[in-house]
């Protein structure tokens, strides 16, 4: 009996808790992996990244709120809710790290309380090369 209590109140802690370090199925935003297609000085460029929260089947509930830094001139970005746009002609060439952060704010956040997400931001370095 002893034994069934013990590993019932482990078990309640590492499913139900997002405290560190006991996050074990991380409820977190994530970016997607995405390679970005060459560009070019020439061309009008395109590309999309859709946002999400890891193990978390309400995150259509959540507010996203994008920022990018490193974008070449020419380009620039756009957000529909969970997807992040760049797009524009790009002006000049080379080989851009570009950096998206994202956050994340939602019906289901306390803010006394943050065992709601593991975390509630993340950001993503992906790199661009416009020919």
């Amino acid at each position: 009996m002893k034994k069934t209590l013990l590993l019932s109140f482990l078990l309640s802690i590492l499913f139900f808790s997002c405290r560190e370090p006991l996050c074990i199925f991380p409820r977190e935003p994530e970016l997607a992996n995405r390679e970005f297609p060459i560009g070019s000085t020439e061309s009008y460029y395109y590309v999309d990244i859709t946002a999400e929260i890891n193990n978390e089947p309400r995150d259509d509930d959540y507010d996203y709120y994008f920022d990018v830094v490193g974008l070449p001139e020419g380009l620039d970005y756009y957000v529909n809710y969970r997807t992040i746009s760049l797009e524009g002609t790009p002006i000049e060439s080379g080989t851009f790290d570009i950096t998206i952060y994202l956050d994340v704010d939602g019906p289901f956040r306390d803010f006394d309380d943050d065992s709601d997400l593991c975390n509630y931001s993340t950001s993503k370095t992906y790199t661009l090369i416009i020919e």
